[in-house]
């Protein structure tokens, strides 16, 4: 089996390609824009799409991880490197005829929060709050129109916050406040946010390559089990072997943070939840709970 992976060199990425090649002993074709000299297994984004189609026709399926992340992306950004790179590789795998495609999503195109309401499911209407949530649900309706009616399959996957080794944005802030050893005010906080670690992303990502009841689905994707914004902070420090200390702040402190800094607000105390059933009931998949 031979796979090609967009984006091979990102959080996710890193971990996911020696992952597919460990335990499906397949050969890992990578698809970047500035590929190394000395690396005779990566395809440029800056070839012709003629020599992209040759390169790919030998793939069996191709993983789109690549996109800009939303945190400080301009609507160019979002643009050039969610919709029309999407764009580009959905045009390319139905003409090198690749039998499946695995979109990585987001959980934000369902939306940013669950509060007062029950989980976000796979098949609900999206309502994406924010412009990487509607980024990536254009994307999905690329791969969707060109993929219809081709032999090309599409498997999507929508994780929520993946952590892990060497982690990236709002959770990296979390770690930065818990190396410096303070106490945090989180400790009557009682929200309920669902996260995946890149372990669990790693074996969804990998049954979804081969599983035939995979084709043509989407999918919504965590640890099964939610956390208040004190229990990720704890399962931060846990990874990183270090005590953390709780104290409580009076609810006027966090009433002005949600008036004045509501993003914010609602990372540290909204409600996220997702439902995986029909991920693991489709698949048979069961997250590692750490």
């Amino acid at each position: 089996m031979r796979i090609a992976v967009t984006g091979a060199n990102g959080f996710i990425g890193q971990q996911l390609c020696p992952y597919l090649h460990e335990q499906l002993k397949a050969g890992i074709i990578t698809l970047t824009r500035a590929p190394s000299a000395i690396d005779d297994k990566a395809l440029s984004f800056l070839a012709s799409d003629e020599q992209l189609i040759s390169g790919l026709s030998q793939i069996d399926c191709l993983i789109h991880l690549a996109a800009r992340a939303h945190s400080n992306a301009s609507a160019t950004d979002l643009e050039r490197d969610n919709l029309a790179l999407s764009e580009r590789v959905a045009k390319l795998t139905v003409a090198a005829k690749v039998a499946r495609v695995i979109y990585i999503s987001s959980i934000k195109v369902n939306g940013d929060s669950t509060q007062g309401r029950e989980p976000f499911t796979a098949d609900e209407t999206p309502q994406p709050d924010d412009d990487y949530g509607r980024s990536k649900l254009a994307s999905e309706l690329i791969f969707k129109k060109h993929l219809a009616n081709t032999p090309t399959e599409l498997v999507i996957i929508r994780p929520p916050l993946v952590y892990g080794f060497n982690n990236k944005g709002n959770l990296k802030s979390l770690e930065t406040l818990i190396q410096l050893g303070l106490p945090l005010p989180f400790a009557n906080i009682k929200n309920q946010r669902d996260l995946i670690s890149i372990e669990n992303l790693c074996t969804l990502i990998t049954l979804t390559v081969i599983h035939p009841n995979a084709a043509n689905q989407t999918f919504l994707a965590s640890d099964g089990v939610s956390r208040s914004t004190k229990e990720i902070i704890q399962l931060l420090a846990k990874n990183q072997h270090k005590q953390i200390r709780f104290l409580t702040m009076p609810d006027w402190v966090f009433a002005l943070l949600k008036k004045y800094k509501p993003q914010i607000s609602a990372r540290l105390m909204g409600d996220l939840q997702v439902d995986i059933t029909k991920t693991q009931s489709l698949l048979g998949w069961s997250p590692s709970t750490p």
